[in-house]
């Protein structure tokens, strides 16, 4: 449950990685020059989730001339919730702030998110003009049709790579997931602790460099993990409200506006 109304924006950031060489050192570069400009006090943790290409070089390369900057790495490829959970274990501040390596969010819109910690425990972005392609467009419409099905969480986006949480409250939660479905365990299960969840719209950009690693083969393992996070959230709950009314923070804007920290109250999938 929300509490307190005034949070130090001392933020741990946790960047997952694989196979990002060609992208890792801008996406590093912009989240350092965002989290300079809107936090009080800042880490960067890159987590290389078994990289077979150089990313894990290009990494160790960047982190000895920036103390902010630290790298964990996997031996092989555990998974996207597996590379976030270790990020977020080895992250020592009181907010918790994680988004991709693949340069497709704005760093900058961190300090939209920021602007609610006061007055949530965990939020949450949406993508406003997602710029994916037609195949990884439906894969996430079905996923959170299917999610809200499941679990119960009113969440526009779920999967939006662009959350901040406060750390007391990510302890409470025992996250398990070690694929991409960790999002919408996070979301049930801080709803299902009535924790405060509040949205904000957040850009989004076409994928400039390496490839998507979410595709149909993923389909029975995230069933598979959302049934398992619906009887996870049964038991935290114990009676409790499981479901979760969130607030968007947004007013809706034209297309033209959208290079401007764009805000919209229509849904997204």
């Amino acid at each position: 449950m929300f509490q307190s109304p005034k949070v130090e924006r001392r933020v741990s950031c946790v960047l997952p990685a694989y196979n990002e060489e060609e992208g890792i050192a801008a996406v590093v570069d912009h989240v350092i020059r965002a989290l300079e400009r809107h936090t009080d006090a800042f880490e960067v943790i890159v987590v290389d989730d078994g990289s077979t290409d150089r990313t894990s070089a290009i990494l160790d390369a960047m982190a000895a001339s920036i103390p902010a900057l630290r790298v964990v790495r996997f031996d092989v490829n555990r998974g996207y919730g597996a590379a976030l959970r270790a990020g977020f274990a080895a992250g020592t501040l009181p907010l918790l702030f994680f988004t991709d390596s693949d340069g497709q969010f704005d760093p900058m819109d961190i300090g939209s998110l920021l602007e609610l910690t006061g007055e949530a425990d965990l939020v949450v972005g949406f993508r406003v003009g997602r710029r994916d392609g037609a195949s990884r467009a439906f894969l996430s419409w079905g996923f959170n049709r299917l999610a809200r099905l499941l679990l119960g969480v009113a969440v526009r986006d779920l999967n939006c790579a662009f959350k901040v949480i406060r750390r007391d409250v990510l302890d409470g939660l025992a996250l398990e997931s070690e694929g991409y479905c960790i999002n919408a365990e996070l979301i049930a299960k801080a709803a299902s602790r009535g924790n405060a969840v509040r949205e904000v719209g957040v850009r989004h950009h076409e994928r400039s460099a390496g490839a998507s690693k979410v595709g149909l083969r993923d389909i029975p393992r995230s069933l598979r993990d959302l049934l398992a996070i619906r009887r996870a959230v049964v038991r935290l709950a114990h009676g409790t409200r499981s479901d979760v009314t969130v607030q968007a923070s947004a007013t809706a804007r034209t297309s033209s506006e959208r290079n401007a920290m764009p805000r919209t109250d229509g849904p997204t999938e």
